[in-house]
């Protein structure tokens, strides 16, 4: 039987990226959303833990909810060394489809590191013309 030996002298190696693969190391940056439809508005909430409302832009565009999270650490210690370092700097991003949110009703809050928005809906507006045949 072959077996791999991990070491772990501080380097980030191509078996450390194979277990990150496998235990969702490679995906910590993911944003864990749950959208809920009611029959008047969408309700996002998304985890951001640990972020800070100014690290984060909304926008809403032709129904696409866009969330962008740029997230530095900034406390630099010379005096430090550090054999891995991966909380220093994120950004991530997601969009969402939500059909018929209306961009004048959107509201937003960010409440014990869950991001939630309420996007009202329009009014859907039905340009359904029934044709008769001659």
């Amino acid at each position: 039987m072959f077996y791999i030996k991990k070491n772990d002298e501080g380097r980030n190696t191509l078996l450390d990226e194979f277990n990150n693969f496998f235990s969702g190391g490679l995906f910590y940056k993911e944003m864990k959303t749950d959208i809920e439809e009611t029959e008047n508005e969408y309700k996002v909430s998304v985890d951001v833990p640990g972020v800070d409302k100014k690290d984060i832009q909304l926008s809403y565009e032709e129904n696409v909810l866009s969330i962008t999270i740029n997230h530095s650490i900034e406390n630099e210690d010379k005096n430090r060394s550090y054999i891995k370092r991966e909380r220093s700097v994120s950004q991530m991003s997601r969009s969402y489809y939500l059909e018929n949110g209306d961009e004048n009703k959107i509201k937003a809050k960010l409440n014990d590191g869950v991001l939630e928005i309420t996007i009202g809906k329009s009014e859907i507006i039905s340009n359904k013309k029934t044709i008769s045949i001659d």
